[in-house]
């Protein structure tokens, strides 16, 4: 496991457990960027066909479309509590 993925991790979990907000940029499956301001609310492991870093998942609530999103952990590439 990477450091910086071992770090984000870590923040991560910190938020779930103070239940706070934070902002991530965040790489969807096209490459394109985007920042959130988000809740994160617990970690999953999603079915998928590559290894365990691409299925660790966090479900969140986002602010930015106002519903419960799945985010996959590895495509988090900052993080910054809010």
């Amino acid at each position: 496991m990477s450091k910086e993925y071992r770090e984000i991790f870590n923040l991560l979990q910190d938020a779930i457990i103070s239940r706070s907000v934070v902002s991530i940029e965040y790489k969807d499956y096209k490459d394109n960027k985007t920042t959130r301001n988000i809740m994160p609310l617990r970690f999953e492991m999603i079915e998928r066909k590559s290894n365990f870093y691409d299925r660790l998942c966090l479900k969140a609530f986002c602010n930015l479309r106002k519903e419960e999103r799945t985010f996959a952990v590895y495509r988090i590439s900052s993080i910054k509590f809010e």
